[in-house]
C-alpha cells in the first residue's frame, strides 16, 4: 500500500456502490490475467479497464497483491461452483465425483494459466491480507473435496483430501509452466484418485 493511502474499508461496511466498484476491480483483474496468461499486470491497466481511479482502488485493497488475491479467490469460487453443478450425473459415486472435480479444475487452469501464476505468487507472499485470501481459497477447496468424498471413513478424509490437493496443485504448476500437457496432468491426478479411492468406497 502507498504510504499516503487510506486504510482500506472492510467489506462489511461498504455501500452497494462501493461493493459494485470493488466487484468491477476484481472482474477486471480476472479478465486481464486470463487474457494475458500472466500475473504481471499493471495497476494502470486495471484502472483504465475498470474506470476506477487509482486512489479509489486503495480504498478497497491494501496493495496490488491484495487485489490479485481477491481476484484469485473469486475466480476459484466461480470455477468450483460450476464444476460441482455439472457433475450431478456421478452423484453417489465418490471416485467419479472426485475425477470430475479434478478434471474440471485442471481444465480451468489450462485455459487460464495466469491464474496458476497468481496462486504461486500469492503463496509466496508474506502479506497477512494476502494470506487470508489464500487460506480462504484452501479452505474452500478442502470443503469441496469433503463433500465429494462419500463413503470415505471419517478418520481418513483428511489424509485423502491432503493427497488429492497435493497432486492437483503439483499438476497445475507443472502444466502451467509448460512442463507437462493437460493430458499428462489429467492422467497424473486421475491415477492418484484411483489408487486412493478405488475399492475404498462403494461404487
Amino acid at each position: 500500500m502507498k504510504a499516503d493511502s487510506p486504510v482500506p474499508l472492510p467489506v462489511e461496511v461498504m455501500t452497494s456502490r462501493q461493493l459494485a466498484r470493488r466487484a468491477r476491480l476484481i472482474e477486471t483483474v480476472i479478465k486481464l490475467v486470463t487474457e494475458s496468461g500472466s500475473a504481471s499486470i499493471q495497476m494502470r491497466e486495471v484502472t483504465e479497464r475498470s474506470g476506477v481511479a487509482l486512489g479509489t482502488v486503495y480504498r478497497y485493497f491494501q496493495s496490488k497483491d491484495h487485489l490479485l488475491a481477491a481476484a484469485m479467490l473469486e475466480w476459484q469460487g466461480t470455477v468450483t461452483r460450476r464444476i460441482l453443478a455439472s457433475n450431478s450425473d456421478a452423484a453417489g459415486d465418490a471416485l467419479l465425483l472426485v475425477k470430475d472435480f479434478l478434471r474440471g479444475a485442471l481444465r480451468a487452469f489450462d485455459r487460464a494459466p495466469g491464474m496458476a501464476m497468481v496462486m504461486m505468487q500469492m503463496l509466496a507472499s508474506s502479506d497477512p491480507d494476502v494470506y487470508r485470501f489464500v487460506e480462504q481459497s484452501e479452505n474452500a477447496q478442502s470443503a469441496a473435496f469433503d463433500d465429494l468424498l462419500i463413503g470415505v471413513p471419517h478418520d481418513e478424509v483428511f489424509q485423502v483430501r491432503l493427497a488429492l490437493n497435493c497432486v492437483l496443485w503439483d499438476a497445475i504448476k507443472r502444466m502451467s509452466t509448460g512442463r507437462i500437457a493437460f493430458s499428462e496432468a489429467l492422467a497424473q491426478v486421475e491415477g492418484v484418485a484411483d489408487i486412493l479411492l478405488r475399492g475404498r468406497v462403494p461404487a
